[in-house]
This record gives structure tokens, C-alpha cells and sequence, in this order.
């Protein structure tokens, strides 16, 4: 289904004057969602170790406090969970790749943080905790659309990570009496662009067309994915929190797939800059064939994707289609 229109997500009745914490605040998701927040005339504070996120991210704002502090280490988050009416915790170790290189650092900021985080919340009068979980988790695909009763077989320590932290918060719901909502993003995109998991082909691809580098395919370049703009991924966000059932887990994207070599072409059109491709061998950890069915979002949450792979990624780049 195409993916039309510049519809605005209006949230303010609902985040009006509302105490909001972000964990990871400062990163690439978080930081717009912060800002979007902050249009709502939410009271926003931030909590980020700044391990890859930036302040620069971050708009100076009366409503808007920054904490610099380590989730596995911290002794306030009773007092950051204390003053929020809602929790976005999007704190975490992002990459596939990464995490086999570091799987210890990947289990402590993706398992352990939230495991402090949701103990925290216990007893706590929190209206809804969103955690940022990851399409990982689902490893190769059996079939395509993922819908979220697809079987888990996650493929690295990154995504054994989400998925067990995905569990912990589930249960939480439950045990603990938090009401936690579950978001499995997709290949998420926009500005500011980080080197991760999220917007790395596009990252590195962009970067390498401004220098009129090569471009490297992976593979042979028909590995598929769900590319879904960053702002589509901060209207879940605020849906889930204002009106997620807690338990409820949903699949964020757009339902409609790009190839890697699909990818390529669209952003050599978009920048007027053609290079060449070269393939190279295919990485270990990384899944073919990624697509969401986004439709229990839809029907739950009102969720609805705004732009599709050209329109977000022109919208990005500045580029009038």
C-alpha cells in the first residue's frame, strides 16, 4: 500500500505538561522523539551516558533537562522514574556486528540497564513504559510479512540482548505491575545519523557517494528490508504511550521492502551522484530477507507510516521530489 501524505501526529492533549524520560535521549531515536515531546509541551529530561550519543542532538529548551548518567551503574533512577508520568526507553548497544565483537558490553547496556530501569519502576506511578525493542530478534525469516507471532531465532548477541530485555518487560507488565509496551523497530532512518545497525547501509552509502567512493553490496544486493523514517517510528512512540495496552508488543515498520541494491539506486537518483558497486562476501549475523507486517499497530495503535523509502528519504537529504 503507498504511503502518502505530510499528515501531522498532533499528541498535545495527551503529553501536554506530561513528565517524560527518555533513556538514550541524546542518540539518533531518541533524539527526535525527544523533540517531538518537546512540541507537545512535554517536560522532557534525558538520561544518557553519551557513549554514542551527542548533546548536540539536543535543542537548549526550558522543558527539556539533561542528565549525563550510566543506566548499569546509576543510583537515581528511583528519582528519574519517580518524576515521569511516561518512561521511552530507548538506551542501548545497537549493531548486529557490534555485539559479536563485544558481547559482554551488549549484554550489560541492553539486558542488565533495563533490568535496573524496570525494578526502578516497581511501585512507581508511571502511566506507560515504551521499550525499543528490535526486528532482530526474529533472525531469517520463515515468511514474509513478519507479524509478531513469527518464530524468534535471533542470530547475534544483539539481538538475544533485545529479545531478553523484550521479556523482561513483558513480564514486568505482569509481575510488577508496570505498564510496559513493546516496540520491535525495523531498519530505522533519518537524521542525525549514527553509524548502527539502524541507518548503516544508508549511512555508509551516503558518505561514500558524497566522496565518490564505491559502493560495497554485500552479497549479491537482493537482501530485503523495511526502511521506516524516523519520524513514522516517534509516531509509535507516542501512540504506544498514550494508548498501548501494557503487555502489548508491536512491529514497527512500513510493510513494504527494499532491496540493498534497490537502496543504492534510489540514493544515487536522489544525490545526482552515480558510482560504482562492487559485491563483496556476505557479513555473519546478518538476516536475508527482513519484512513487517505492521497491521496489529495499525489496528491497536492507529499507527500509520507516513513516507515511504523515496519520500523519507528526500524529506532526509532536502531533496523536493
Amino acid at each position: 500500500m503507498p504511503l502518502e501524505g505530510d499528515q501531522p501526529i498532533d499528541f498535545r492533549d495527551s503529553f501536554r505538561n506530561a513528565r517524560c524520560l527518555v533513556t538514550g535521549g541524546a542518540g539518533f531515536i531518541g533524539s527526535n522523539l525527544v523533540r517531538h515531546l518537546l512540541d507537545a509541551a512535554a517536560r522532557v529530561t534525558v538520561v544518557d551516558n553519551f557513549s554514542t550519543g551527542r548533546r548536540e542532538h539536543l535543542p537548549a529548551h526550558p522543558q527539556l533537562v539533561v542528565v549525563e548518567d550510566d543506566l548499569c551503574r546509576s543510583t537515581g533512577l528511583a528519582r528519574y522514574v519517580a518524576d515521569a508520568d511516561y518512561v521511552f526507553h530507548l538506551a542501548a548497544q545497537v549493531g548486529n556486528i557490534k555485539s559479536i565483537a563485544s558481547p559482554v558490553a551488549d549484554a550489560d547496556t541492553n539486558i542488565l540497564a533495563t533490568v535496573r530501569l524496570l525494578d526502578a519502576c516497581r511501585g512507581a506511578s508511571i502511566r506507560r513504559l515504551v521499550y525499543s525493542s528490535s526486528s532482530a530478534i526474529f533472525g531469517e525469516a520463515e515468511r514474509l510479512p513478519i507479524d509478531e507471532e513469527h518464530s524468534l531465532q535471533p542470530r547475534s548477541f544483539y539481538a538475544v540482548s533485545k529479545l531478553t530485555g523484550e521479556r523482561y518487560v513483558r513480564l514486568a507488565a505482569d509481575l510488577l505491575a508496570v505498564p510496559t509496551v513493546c516496540l520491535r523497530y525495523f531498519n530505522v532512518y533519518g537524521l542525525p545519523m549514527e553509524m548502527n545497525d539502524y541507518t548503516g547501509v544508508i549511512s555508509i552509502f551516503l558518505r561514500r557517494l558524497e566522496a565518490g567512493d564505491t559502493l560495497t553490496i554485500y552479497g549479491d544486493g537482493e537482501q530485503l528490508r523495511d526502511f521506516i523514517y524516523v519520524d513514522d517510528v516517534v509516531q509509535a512512540n507516542l501512540r504506544a504511550a498514550a494508548s498501548g495496552p501494557p503487555g502489548g508488543i508491536y512491529n514497527i515498520g512500513t510493510g513494504v521492502g527494499t532491496t540493498v541494491r534497490e537502496l543504492a539506486a534510489v540514493l544515487m537518483t536522489l544525490t545526482g551522484r552515480h558510482v560504482a558497486v562492487e559485491h563483496a562476501d556476505f557479513r555473519a549475523g546478518e538476516v536475508r530477507r527482513s519484512l513487517a507486517d505492521p497491521g496489529r499497530a495499525r489496528r491497536e495503535l492507529g499507527f500509520e507510516p507516513q513516507f515511504d523509502i523515496r519520500r523519507g528519504l528526500a524529506r532526509m537529504l532536502g531533496v523536493e521530489l
